[in-house]
């Protein structure tokens, strides 16, 4: 009889369902912060276990963070591709050529406000912040770092933009200064989302160069030593019909933007060659 009971007992544990082991963690961080908890909790748990975990947890917070960022970011740029950001603001050249004296309009740019105009509902509606710092730079000008932030997840991106100071027109050094940061805030919110304005008047085909471009080709103008053929084989005005050199660049299509650059940089290479045969 006895061994009947003890027989009873054994089928009795066999046939109880076994429960199931706990399967693998899902890769989330609130799964793996409530195994930390557990860890925490368990009076012999591993130290290093749960430094292992820890960083786990941090990498995956992270991850989740740099996500939501991007999808915000990405649903801000698909609203701005429908949006037509205009160059409207002139900027004036004084010219005194013999036939013409005064001041005349050498190219229009967007200035900040117009961009920050279409941007900023934007960023609030996302819960996005961008923010602008600067700080001096070699030879004494300016870099500037504008900071685009999620500011749900806390997850921010950089883009640096440095430039020397725009002493043009007679600006005092605090205008040059002022001039310069606005130049700079305006080119890092247009990089950081891909932002491409518009002349007033060619409906988004393209228009002429920037101002940017106009001041890296007038720079390089300078130093392959270029005349009015330059200006002819780009298709611009002379400066005759511009009023100003700088006028006359500024005329130059954005698509043949990296023709002009590439073609100049080669009369450089050219003409630095043959004064190291001279040499």
């Amino acid at each position: 009889m006895e061994n009947q009971t003890r027989r009873t007992r054994k089928t009795e544990q066999s046939e109880r369902p076994v429960e199931p082991l706990p399967g693998p963690a899902s890769d989330s961080s609130p799964t793996v912060l409530a195994l930390i908890e557990r860890v925490v909790l368990d009076p012999h748990a591993d130290v290093e276990k749960l430094d292992r975990m820890m960083t786990m947890y941090e990498r995956l917070k992270a991850k989740e963070a740099e996500l939501a960022f991007n999808r915000a970011k990405g649903r801000i740029l698909k609203k701005l591709a429908g949006i037509k950001i205009v160059k409207n603001r002139p900027v004036l050249s004084d010219i005194d050529n013999g036939k013409q004296r005064g001041a005349v309009e050498a190219f229009k740019y967007a200035p900040l406000e117009e961009i920050d105009k279409h941007l900023r509902p934007l960023l609030a509606e996302e819960q996005m912040d961008l923010s602008y710092s600067d700080e001096p730079c070699d030879g004494g000008g300016i870099l500037v770092r504008g900071r685009l932030k999620h500011l749900l997840s806390g997850h921010y991106e950089d883009s640096f933009m440095p430039a020397p100071l725009d002493t043009t027109g007679g600006k005092s050094n605090v205008q040059a200064v002022g001039s310069t940061n606005s130049f700079l805030r305006r080119y890092v919110a247009c990089n950081i989302f891909n932002i491409v304005v518009v002349g007033d008047d060619d409906d988004g085909t393209g228009g002429t160069i920037d101002e940017a471009q106009a001041k890296t080709i007038l720079e390089l103008i300078k130093k392959a030593k270029v005349g009015p053929k330059f200006l002819k084989y780009m298709r611009a005005q002379s400066v005759d019909e511009a009023g100003s050199l700088q006028a006359a660049v500024a005329t130059i299509a954005a698509r043949d933007y990296r023709k002009a650059v590439s073609t100049l940089e080669e009369q450089i290479a050219k003409a630095e060659a043959g004064h190291a045969h001279l040499s």
